[in-house]
């Protein structure tokens, strides 16, 4: 059984994809759905390698390997956007428990080549190229597919050797002050179903003007996209403008690519706002206006963020968290009770159940065997994950109830508004007895 939270939502037969919770860094791992892997970029650091490695276990499809008759959860595909140390760190640990088979990168040479975690990477893509040359792949950005999984497309827009720099005095030059391995980095677009994810690496505004949008402008539109370097405010202007401004910085300043990207979700991979001051307050500002009712989600708040595209068309995003957990001992116990209520005849409803969308939903927690005492001691939370289908697949919100709804704290109130797989998360938390968490699953029809 696909582990949920997905397993709510889809079946085995669809792409799903995780993008972890590492800081600051990016670390995005693709299971196809012939159960082909890919990891885009990669941050284990020692803080988070236990959970990461024990995550990957969970997810990653277990297969037969008939050379060693043993099974094995192998990567098919490393693929690095380009050599930056939070792109790269810690695949010596992934590689010990997922061996790698292949390695797809920018060419472009990195910032830091003398850490260890540099040295591993070079060392694996030469063992692996001298294993098989066709293990090594520095993509040629086409709107042809550079790969294809069962259905699924890759598309390349952009690489090392797809850059030509201006030239002067007989030198190499950029245009504009940039990091050249962030101008350089691979750029994928995965498609299925006519479903496409975007994964951008660390690419800047330059690589967007003068390559990406002049070769593929008409291809580059996206439904899910994986901001641009933890959301920082290069991929709209050069970092060393002070903000984002095009009147005051046209010639290094560039915005139509989001605007050509128009994402209904956007996804941004980074850590505390007060470490790098990412996201960019002023990027956020623009991935929130240029995406679909405001659905910008990042990994800090979120933690994994976990989706699936089918092959109909339909696709979501939910966090890791829509699961059902108990830190409690019983007989505590915590189940959510519905209600719905449909031109003035109100029934309740069994989780799980399908319902036509336009009536009210009136959701009570009842606890058991003493949770809600001490009631001072006593925390509660409501969240809602929307998986819109069909001509509401746009709909993909991710909210809290707000401090403002006067149901009470054991109550949670909303219309069926979207047709889709909706989950309500309810947790109570006793600071002196532990924690329960349920998940009520609701399909507006």
């Amino acid at each position: 059984m696909l582990n949920k939270p997905l397993g709510f939502y889809t079946n085995e037969s669809s792409l799903r994809f995780h993008l972890l919770g590492v800081d600051e860094g990016l670390m995005m791992l693709i299971v196809f759905p012939n159960n082909k892997v890919m990891l885009y970029d990669c941050n284990v650091t020692a803080d988070n390698e236990d959970s990461i490695i024990s995550y990957l276990k969970s997810v990653i499809p277990i297969v037969h390997n008939p050379n060693t008759n043993l099974n094995e959860q192998p990567i098919h595909v490393f693929a690095n956007s380009h050599r930056d140390e939070d792109h790269y760190r810690g695949l010596k640990k992934v590689n010990a428990q997922f061996p790698i088979q292949s390695i797809w990168d920018s060419g472009q040479s990195g910032d830091s080549t003398a850490s260890d975690d540099y040295q591993y990477y070079m060392g694996l893509r030469l063992r692996l190229k001298a294993k098989n040359e066709n293990n090594l792949k520095v993509p040629t950005p086409s709107d042809i597919p550079i790969a294809s999984f069962n259905g699924v497309e890759i598309y390349c827009f952009a690489s090392e050797e797809h850059y030509s720099a201006s030239f002067g005095n007989g030198q190499t030059v950029l245009k504009h002050a940039a990091k050249v391995q962030h101008t350089n980095s691979m750029v994928l677009q995965v498609k299925y179903g006519n479903i496409a994810l975007l994964l951008t690496g660390d690419s800047d505004w330059k690589s967007w003007k003068e390559k990406i949008i002049p070769n593929f402008k008409s291809k580059v539109k996206s439904n899910i996209l994986i901001a641009s370097h933890h959301g920082s405010r290069s991929f709209f202007t050069d970092e060393a403008n002070d903000h984002i401004d095009i009147l005051k910085n046209p010639d290094t300043t560039y915005m139509e690519s989001i605007d050509l990207i128009s994402p209904d979700i956007t996804l941004i991979s980074c850590g505390k706002y007060d470490t790098y001051h990412h996201p960019n307050i002023e990027a956020l500002k623009i991935y929130k206006k240029k995406s679909k009712n405001n659905q910008v989600y990042t990994t800090n708040s979120y933690g994994h963020l976990l989706g699936f595209i089918e092959q109909s068309g339909n696709y979501t995003v939910v966090p890791r968290r829509f699961q059902e957990s108990r830190s409690a001992s019983r007989p505590l116990d915590m189940q959510i009770i519905c209600k719905y209520t449909l031109d003035g005849n109100t029934k309740e409803i069994a989780n799980g159940s399908s319902q036509v969308i336009g009536g009210e939903l009136s959701f009570e927690a009842k606890t058991f065997g003493g949770m809600r005492e001490p009631i001072d001691k006593v925390q509660i939370w409501w969240e809602v994950s929307n998986g819109g289908t069909g001509t509401c697949k746009s709909h993909q919100e991710i909210y809290y109830k707000g401090d403002d709804e006067e149901t009470g704290m054991f109550r949670f109130n909303r219309l069926l508004s979207y047709r889709g797989t909706h989950l309500l998360l309810c947790r109570i938390h006793n600071k002196a007895k532990g924690s329960i968490t349920r998940i009520f699953r609701i399909t507006g029809v």
